[in-house]
């Protein structure tokens, strides 16, 4: 599955919890599709570089937040259609990261750490050898 992140901008008048509900739609849309949610970041209320007017209104201020997910392409008509009928809702963009951040485990890194000894023809330690104390 690709990585996307979604960038929103809403109402400013919103309270706390009808924001939190905002976001908290959004990330059901990601489960719904069995899609992973990996990160979420609210930016507060932010001063908006021009001024944004929908249905009859000018905001010169959002609400800005931010979430990271993994899912399948075909869920995302769902995911905008959602933010679209919301009218708490005044921007979004949702970008595909270009590649998945890499996660090493330890295992690979000393596979990888050996291999490189190997080939420069030096030995790990055996287990042996490295339990025993200098006299």
């Amino acid at each position: 599955m690709p990585v996307y992140e979604l960038f929103c901008l809403a109402r400013p008048k919103l309270a706390r919890k009808q924001l939190a509900s905002l976001i908290k739609t959004a990330c059901t849309s990601v489960f719904t599709n069995n899609g992973v949610l990996t990160e979420v970041l609210s930016y507060d209320l932010r001063d908006l570089a021009y001024p944004i007017r929908k249905a009859g209104s000018k905001y010169e201020e959002a609400f800005m937040w931010q979430m990271q997910f993994l899912v399948k392409p075909e869920a995302l008509p769902e995911i905008h259609r959602d933010l679209h009928t919301n009218e708490d809702v005044l921007r979004w963009i949702v970008m595909k990261r270009r590649q998945h951040p890499v996660v090493l485990n330890t295992h690979s890194v000393s596979k990888a750490a050996q291999r490189l000894l190997d080939r420069r023809g030096l030995a790990r330690p055996s287990s042996a050898e490295q339990h025993v104390a200098p006299h």
